[in-house]
């Protein structure tokens, strides 16, 4: 399936701060799947050695609003957040996620450069790309998730709960 345009941060720094669409997301994962808030608005630049600070095009999604890092103890239970976004993530507006812990030669699948979802890329797993030392998101082996919702879902508290509900099999 063909993949949707990425937002990335051209939206602007939020006047609001963390979206509420993304709020409620944060909150549902994190009584659904035993997570802990790590962090979601922030006005800051890219975890990027080129960005330069201040300059709008460096601008980190987080300043956004709709960009959210989820720490978790349990990796099976981040995993099942990873899959269900990934198997959901057109429904989901999912624009971007990241697991920093993956890594696919490893038995323990966390101990490498991780992992990153694009919609631009295509939908599921058709969007993700394997890291490796020369090309990662950063954060080697971290243990949390990072998700980006489109616009209008991060903006929409409802439909993030109608859309929870439905992959949960509660609508």
């Amino acid at each position: 399936m063909p993949g949707r345009k990425y937002t990335g941060n051209s939206d602007g720094l939020s006047r609001t701060g963390l979206r509420p669409g993304m709020k409620k997301f944060m909150d549902l994962a994190i009584k659904e799947y035993g997570l802990s808030n790590l962090g979601g608005f922030v006005n800051r630049s890219m975890n990027n050695p080129k960005a330069k600070k201040g300059d709008p095009k460096w601008l980190s999604v987080h300043a956004t609003g709709r960009a959210c890092d989820l720490g978790y103890k349990d990796r099976k239970k981040a995993m099942e957040l990873w899959n269900l976004m990934l198997a959901n993530s057109r429904l989901f507006q999912l624009e971007e996620a990241h697991d920093y812990a993956f890594d696919e030669d490893k038995t323990d699948k966390e101990k490498g450069w991780g992992r990153g979802y694009r919609c631009s890329r295509g939908e599921g797993e058709a969007g993700v790309k394997v890291y490796d030392e020369k090309d990662n998101a950063g954060s080697q082996g971290g243990r949390w998730l990072h998700f980006e919702l489109a616009p209008a879902m991060a903006d929409d508290p409802g439909k993030v709960t109608a859309v929870w509900k439905k992959i949960h099999g509660q609508a």
